[in-house]
Protein backbone atom coordinates (compact mmCIF):
# COMPACT_ATOMS: atom_id res chain seq x y z
CA UNK A 1 0.00 0.00 0.00
CA UNK A 2 0.96 3.52 -0.13
CA UNK A 3 1.30 5.45 2.45
CA UNK A 4 1.45 9.08 3.35
CA UNK A 5 3.12 11.21 6.06
CA UNK A 6 1.56 11.33 9.28
CA UNK A 7 1.61 15.25 8.91
CA UNK A 8 -0.76 14.59 5.21
CA UNK A 9 -1.91 18.58 6.13
CA UNK A 10 -2.88 21.32 8.39
CA UNK A 11 -5.81 19.12 9.44
CA UNK A 12 -3.32 16.02 10.82
CA UNK A 13 -1.84 16.40 14.03
CA UNK A 14 0.67 13.86 15.12
CA UNK A 15 0.53 12.76 18.49
CA UNK A 16 1.20 9.50 20.48
CA UNK A 17 -0.60 7.03 23.16
CA UNK A 18 2.25 6.00 25.46
CA UNK A 19 4.88 4.95 21.95
CA UNK A 20 1.64 4.36 19.58
CA UNK A 21 1.25 6.74 16.98
CA UNK A 22 -1.89 8.68 16.82
CA UNK A 23 -3.68 11.39 14.30
CA UNK A 24 -6.03 14.28 15.24
CA UNK A 25 -8.28 15.47 12.78
CA UNK A 26 -9.41 19.13 13.60
CA UNK A 27 -12.14 20.75 11.93
CA UNK A 28 -12.60 24.27 11.57
CA UNK A 29 -16.04 24.15 13.41
CA UNK A 30 -13.81 22.90 16.48
CA UNK A 31 -14.97 19.15 15.92
CA UNK A 32 -11.87 16.83 16.20
CA UNK A 33 -11.17 13.22 15.88
CA UNK A 34 -8.01 11.17 17.54
CA UNK A 35 -6.95 7.89 16.08
CA UNK A 36 -4.52 5.37 16.61
CA UNK A 37 -2.94 3.94 14.15
CA UNK A 38 -3.05 -0.02 16.09
CA UNK A 39 -6.35 -0.79 14.65
CA UNK A 40 -7.45 2.24 13.14
CA UNK A 41 -9.13 2.53 16.45
CA UNK A 42 -10.80 6.26 17.32
CA UNK A 43 -9.72 7.46 20.94
CA UNK A 44 -12.01 10.43 20.80
CA UNK A 45 -14.75 12.02 18.88
CA UNK A 46 -15.15 15.79 20.08
CA UNK A 47 -18.20 18.12 18.72
CA UNK A 48 -20.41 21.21 19.81
CA UNK A 49 -22.98 20.11 21.62
CA UNK A 50 -26.45 22.34 22.61
CA UNK A 51 -28.46 23.86 19.72
CA UNK A 52 -26.79 25.38 16.84
CA UNK A 53 -28.02 29.00 17.45
CA UNK A 54 -26.24 28.65 20.72
CA UNK A 55 -23.60 25.77 21.09
CA UNK A 56 -22.36 24.98 24.66
CA UNK A 57 -18.68 24.28 23.98
CA UNK A 58 -17.27 20.73 22.61
CA UNK A 59 -18.21 17.88 24.20
CA UNK A 60 -16.52 14.59 24.52
CA UNK A 61 -18.66 11.85 22.86
CA UNK A 62 -16.55 8.64 22.50
CA UNK A 63 -15.47 6.78 25.69
CA UNK A 64 -12.25 5.44 24.46
CA UNK A 65 -9.16 4.28 25.77
CA UNK A 66 -6.72 6.79 27.68
CA UNK A 67 -4.04 4.80 27.62
CA UNK A 68 -1.61 2.17 25.68
CA UNK A 69 -2.03 -0.75 27.98
CA UNK A 70 -5.37 -0.43 27.83
CA UNK A 71 -5.21 -0.66 24.09
CA UNK A 72 -3.20 -2.95 23.34
CA UNK A 73 -5.56 -5.11 25.96
CA UNK A 74 -8.15 -4.54 24.19
CA UNK A 75 -9.86 -3.71 27.44
CA UNK A 76 -13.95 -3.57 25.98
CA UNK A 77 -12.67 -3.25 22.86
CA UNK A 78 -13.51 0.58 22.49
CA UNK A 79 -14.02 1.20 19.22
CA UNK A 80 -12.77 -1.61 17.80
CA UNK A 81 -13.15 -2.32 14.06
CA UNK A 82 -14.09 -5.93 14.02
CA UNK A 83 -12.73 -7.42 10.99
CA UNK A 84 -12.51 -10.04 8.88
CA UNK A 85 -15.27 -11.25 11.44
CA UNK A 86 -17.35 -9.55 14.07
CA UNK A 87 -18.57 -10.51 17.40
CA UNK A 88 -18.07 -14.21 18.09
CA UNK A 89 -17.12 -17.24 16.13
CA UNK A 90 -18.41 -20.16 17.97
CA UNK A 91 -15.52 -22.42 19.83
CA UNK A 92 -13.34 -20.31 17.08
CA UNK A 93 -14.11 -22.45 14.06
CA UNK A 94 -15.49 -22.49 10.66
CA UNK A 95 -16.32 -24.57 7.52
CA UNK A 96 -15.55 -22.55 4.51
CA UNK A 97 -15.80 -24.33 1.08
CA UNK A 98 -15.53 -27.02 2.67
CA UNK A 99 -12.51 -26.68 4.85
CA UNK A 100 -12.49 -26.62 8.37
CA UNK A 101 -10.49 -23.44 10.40
CA UNK A 102 -10.03 -22.42 13.94
CA UNK A 103 -8.73 -18.58 14.97
CA UNK A 104 -7.88 -18.70 18.40
CA UNK A 105 -8.30 -16.26 21.00
CA UNK A 106 -7.15 -12.81 19.10
CA UNK A 107 -6.33 -10.31 21.96
CA UNK A 108 -4.78 -11.42 25.65
CA UNK A 109 -6.31 -12.74 27.87
CA UNK A 110 -9.83 -12.98 25.73
CA UNK A 111 -11.62 -16.03 26.46
CA UNK A 112 -12.90 -16.81 23.30
CA UNK A 113 -12.77 -15.54 19.30
CA UNK A 114 -14.64 -12.90 19.05
CA UNK A 115 -14.23 -9.09 17.37
CA UNK A 116 -11.62 -10.14 14.60
CA UNK A 117 -8.00 -9.11 14.27
CA UNK A 118 -7.89 -6.11 12.50
CA UNK A 119 -8.33 -4.06 15.60
CA UNK A 120 -4.53 -4.76 16.82
CA UNK A 121 -2.98 -4.32 13.29
CA UNK A 122 -0.96 -1.05 12.43
CA UNK A 123 -2.75 0.63 9.65
CA UNK A 124 -1.17 3.14 7.17
CA UNK A 125 -2.21 6.53 6.44
CA UNK A 126 -3.31 6.77 2.93
CA UNK A 127 -1.87 9.23 0.22
CA UNK A 128 -5.22 10.61 -0.63
CA UNK A 129 -6.31 10.54 2.71
CA UNK A 130 -6.60 14.43 4.14
CA UNK A 131 -8.76 17.44 2.86
CA UNK A 132 -10.34 20.37 4.03
CA UNK A 133 -11.56 23.27 3.25
CA UNK A 134 -14.96 26.22 1.93
CA UNK A 135 -16.79 26.12 -0.34
CA UNK A 136 -17.93 29.40 -0.21
CA UNK A 137 -21.02 28.92 1.15
CA UNK A 138 -19.70 29.31 4.92
CA UNK A 139 -20.04 25.85 5.58
CA UNK A 140 -16.53 23.87 6.03
CA UNK A 141 -16.07 20.42 3.88
CA UNK A 142 -15.81 17.50 5.62
CA UNK A 143 -12.23 16.78 6.79
CA UNK A 144 -11.14 13.80 6.37
CA UNK A 145 -8.77 10.33 7.23
CA UNK A 146 -8.12 7.47 5.11
CA UNK A 147 -6.46 4.94 6.78
CA UNK A 148 -5.76 0.92 5.18
CA UNK A 149 -4.09 -2.39 6.01
CA UNK A 150 -3.72 -5.78 4.93
CA UNK A 151 -3.95 -9.35 5.33
CA UNK A 152 -2.04 -11.67 4.43
CA UNK A 153 -3.27 -15.40 4.37
CA UNK A 154 -0.02 -16.40 5.88
CA UNK A 155 -0.67 -13.83 8.95
CA UNK A 156 -3.10 -14.93 10.91
CA UNK A 157 -3.56 -18.48 12.55
CA UNK A 158 -6.88 -20.20 11.05
CA UNK A 159 -7.23 -17.62 8.68
CA UNK A 160 -5.58 -18.22 5.35
CA UNK A 161 -7.31 -15.14 2.82
CA UNK A 162 -5.62 -12.06 1.40
CA UNK A 163 -7.32 -9.00 1.77
CA UNK A 164 -6.75 -5.00 1.64
CA UNK A 165 -9.17 -2.90 3.27
CA UNK A 166 -9.47 0.83 3.52
CA UNK A 167 -11.37 2.80 6.35
CA UNK A 168 -11.94 6.77 5.40
CA UNK A 169 -13.20 9.23 8.41
CA UNK A 170 -15.43 12.32 7.12
CA UNK A 171 -15.14 14.97 10.12
CA UNK A 172 -17.89 17.57 9.49
CA UNK A 173 -19.15 19.88 12.84
CA UNK A 174 -21.52 17.71 14.13
CA UNK A 175 -21.08 14.20 11.70
CA UNK A 176 -18.70 11.48 11.55
CA UNK A 177 -19.02 9.67 8.46
CA UNK A 178 -17.35 6.42 7.66
CA UNK A 179 -16.94 4.32 4.85
CA UNK A 180 -15.51 0.89 5.04
CA UNK A 181 -14.01 -0.86 1.83
CA UNK A 182 -12.58 -4.02 2.32
CA UNK A 183 -11.19 -6.23 -1.47
CA UNK A 184 -10.33 -9.62 -2.02
CA UNK A 185 -7.03 -9.78 -3.58
CA UNK A 186 -6.55 -13.35 -2.81
CA UNK A 187 -7.03 -16.42 -5.67
CA UNK A 188 -9.84 -18.13 -3.40
CA UNK A 189 -12.97 -16.77 -2.12
CA UNK A 190 -12.69 -15.54 1.72
CA UNK A 191 -15.44 -15.20 4.68
CA UNK A 192 -15.47 -11.84 5.45
CA UNK A 193 -17.77 -9.35 7.77
CA UNK A 194 -17.66 -6.21 9.44
CA UNK A 195 -18.69 -4.02 12.58
CA UNK A 196 -17.94 -1.25 14.94
CA UNK A 197 -17.45 -1.12 18.54
CA UNK A 198 -17.82 2.32 19.62
CA UNK A 199 -18.64 3.71 22.95
CA UNK A 200 -21.19 6.52 23.25
CA UNK A 201 -21.50 9.11 25.96
CA UNK A 202 -24.07 11.80 25.81
CA UNK A 203 -23.06 14.99 27.95
CA UNK A 204 -24.49 16.13 31.43
CA UNK A 205 -24.79 12.25 32.03
CA UNK A 206 -22.17 10.29 34.08
CA UNK A 207 -24.03 6.61 33.33
CA UNK A 208 -26.69 6.14 30.90
CA UNK A 209 -29.44 5.35 33.79
CA UNK A 210 -31.29 8.66 32.34
CA UNK A 211 -31.46 8.04 28.93
CA UNK A 212 -33.83 6.06 26.12
CA UNK A 213 -32.63 4.33 23.03
CA UNK A 214 -34.39 4.26 19.95
CA UNK A 215 -33.99 1.42 17.70
CA UNK A 216 -35.63 1.33 14.00
CA UNK A 217 -35.45 -2.22 13.96
CA UNK A 218 -37.99 -5.30 13.62
CA UNK A 219 -36.52 -8.28 15.12
CA UNK A 220 -34.48 -9.00 18.37
CA UNK A 221 -31.68 -11.99 17.96
CA UNK A 222 -32.00 -14.57 20.56
CA UNK A 223 -28.89 -16.20 21.94
CA UNK A 224 -27.75 -19.66 23.49
CA UNK A 225 -25.81 -19.20 26.86
CA UNK A 226 -23.06 -18.08 24.95
CA UNK A 227 -24.58 -15.60 22.95
CA UNK A 228 -23.92 -17.03 20.09
CA UNK A 229 -27.08 -16.80 18.10
CA UNK A 230 -29.46 -19.93 17.73
CA UNK A 231 -30.22 -21.39 14.55
CA UNK A 232 -32.32 -20.28 11.38
CA UNK A 233 -35.00 -18.61 11.77
CA UNK A 234 -35.24 -19.35 15.49
CA UNK A 235 -32.64 -16.80 16.17
CA UNK A 236 -34.89 -14.08 14.57
CA UNK A 237 -37.50 -12.85 17.37
CA UNK A 238 -40.16 -10.38 15.34
CA UNK A 239 -41.36 -7.23 17.48
CA UNK A 240 -42.41 -3.85 17.00
CA UNK A 241 -39.64 -0.44 16.38
CA UNK A 242 -37.72 -0.12 19.85
CA UNK A 243 -38.29 2.94 21.52
CA UNK A 244 -38.34 4.82 23.64
CA UNK A 245 -36.51 2.77 25.95
CA UNK A 246 -35.79 4.07 29.47
CA UNK A 247 -32.54 2.28 30.09
CA UNK A 248 -32.75 2.65 34.37
CA UNK A 249 -32.68 -0.80 34.87
CA UNK A 250 -32.33 -1.99 31.51
CA UNK A 251 -29.19 -4.09 30.51
CA UNK A 252 -28.85 -4.91 26.98
CA UNK A 253 -26.15 -7.37 25.38
CA UNK A 254 -28.50 -7.65 22.40
CA UNK A 255 -28.48 -7.44 18.93
CA UNK A 256 -31.27 -6.03 16.48
CA UNK A 257 -32.28 -7.01 13.42
CA UNK A 258 -34.66 -6.20 10.31
CA UNK A 259 -33.63 -2.34 10.63
CA UNK A 260 -35.94 0.29 8.69
CA UNK A 261 -34.24 3.03 7.54
CA UNK A 262 -35.43 6.24 7.04
CA UNK A 263 -35.91 7.91 3.45
CA UNK A 264 -32.23 8.49 3.07
CA UNK A 265 -32.03 4.60 3.36
CA UNK A 266 -29.83 4.92 6.54
CA UNK A 267 -31.63 3.36 9.41
CA UNK A 268 -30.81 5.56 13.11
CA UNK A 269 -30.20 4.18 16.16
CA UNK A 270 -30.49 6.94 19.08
CA UNK A 271 -29.82 7.32 22.38
CA UNK A 272 -31.43 10.55 24.18
CA UNK A 273 -32.04 12.94 27.07
CA UNK A 274 -35.64 12.64 27.60
CA UNK A 275 -36.20 15.38 28.82
CA UNK A 276 -34.20 17.55 25.81
CA UNK A 277 -34.36 15.08 23.21
CA UNK A 278 -30.30 16.28 22.69
CA UNK A 279 -28.59 13.22 22.15
CA UNK A 280 -26.73 10.84 19.94
CA UNK A 281 -27.34 8.66 16.89
CA UNK A 282 -25.84 5.75 15.10
CA UNK A 283 -26.57 5.27 11.51
CA UNK A 284 -26.17 2.68 8.72
CA UNK A 285 -26.96 1.90 5.44
CA UNK A 286 -27.41 -2.20 6.24
CA UNK A 287 -26.18 -4.90 8.51
CA UNK A 288 -27.53 -5.21 12.07
CA UNK A 289 -27.14 -2.98 15.31
CA UNK A 290 -26.03 -4.75 18.33
CA UNK A 291 -26.03 -2.59 21.43
CA UNK A 292 -24.52 -2.80 25.23
CA UNK A 293 -25.34 -0.86 27.93
CA UNK A 294 -21.79 -1.62 29.67
CA UNK A 295 -22.34 -3.87 33.05
CA UNK A 296 -19.60 -5.58 33.83
CA UNK A 297 -16.93 -2.94 33.04
CA UNK A 298 -16.13 -2.38 36.49
CA UNK A 299 -15.71 1.48 37.43
CA UNK A 300 -16.68 2.02 33.72
CA UNK A 301 -19.72 0.33 34.56
CA UNK A 302 -22.67 2.13 32.57
CA UNK A 303 -20.95 5.24 31.63
CA UNK A 304 -21.25 4.74 28.07
CA UNK A 305 -23.03 2.85 25.77
CA UNK A 306 -22.25 0.62 22.75
CA UNK A 307 -24.14 1.05 19.60
CA UNK A 308 -22.37 -1.07 17.27
CA UNK A 309 -23.17 -1.32 13.35
CA UNK A 310 -22.52 -5.00 11.76
CA UNK A 311 -23.14 -5.92 8.76
CA UNK A 312 -24.42 -10.21 9.81
CA UNK A 313 -25.39 -11.39 12.56
CA UNK A 314 -22.95 -12.74 15.44
CA UNK A 315 -21.15 -16.19 14.01
CA UNK A 316 -22.21 -15.65 10.43
CA UNK A 317 -19.15 -17.54 9.54
CA UNK A 318 -20.90 -20.75 10.60
CA UNK A 319 -24.54 -19.80 9.38
CA UNK A 320 -26.22 -21.29 5.80
CA UNK A 321 -28.72 -17.96 6.08
CA UNK A 322 -25.17 -15.33 6.09
CA UNK A 323 -23.02 -17.48 3.64
CA UNK A 324 -23.79 -15.20 0.89
CA UNK A 325 -23.25 -12.21 2.93
CA UNK A 326 -20.02 -13.20 4.21
CA UNK A 327 -18.62 -14.53 0.80
CA UNK A 328 -16.11 -12.40 -0.83
CA UNK A 329 -15.10 -13.88 -4.20
CA UNK A 330 -11.61 -13.34 -5.64
CA UNK A 331 -10.97 -9.61 -6.85
CA UNK A 332 -14.73 -8.56 -5.46
CA UNK A 333 -14.69 -5.50 -3.12
CA UNK A 334 -17.72 -4.39 -0.97
CA UNK A 335 -18.49 -1.35 1.18
CA UNK A 336 -19.72 -1.00 4.74
CA UNK A 337 -20.74 2.49 5.50
CA UNK A 338 -21.97 3.94 8.40
CA UNK A 339 -21.30 6.83 11.16
CA UNK A 340 -22.31 8.80 14.28
CA UNK A 341 -24.09 12.22 14.53
CA UNK A 342 -25.20 14.57 17.39
CA UNK A 343 -28.67 14.67 17.94
CA UNK A 344 -29.72 18.95 18.35
CA UNK A 345 -32.09 19.46 21.71
CA UNK A 346 -36.15 20.17 20.96
CA UNK A 347 -36.65 23.82 20.47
Amino acid sequence: MTSATVCSNAYIVEGTLGALPTVTLAHPSGAELVVALRGATVLAWRAPWGPRSAPQGIADLVDGYTSERALLAQDATRSGLMFPFTNRVADGTFVFDGVTHHVPPVAPGEPQTMHGFARLLDWEIMAEAAGSGDQGSGVADPVVLTLGVGIGAADVAGYPFDLETRIRFELTERTLDVTWSFSNVGLRAAPVAAGWHPYLRVPGHDTVDGLELHVPARATVATDARMIPLDGEAARVARGAVGPVPLDGTCLDTAFTDLVPDADGRARTRVLDPATGAGLEAWQERGAMHVYTGDGLGERARAAIALEPVETLTNAFNRADCAQDVRLEPGEERVFRFGLGVVEPRP
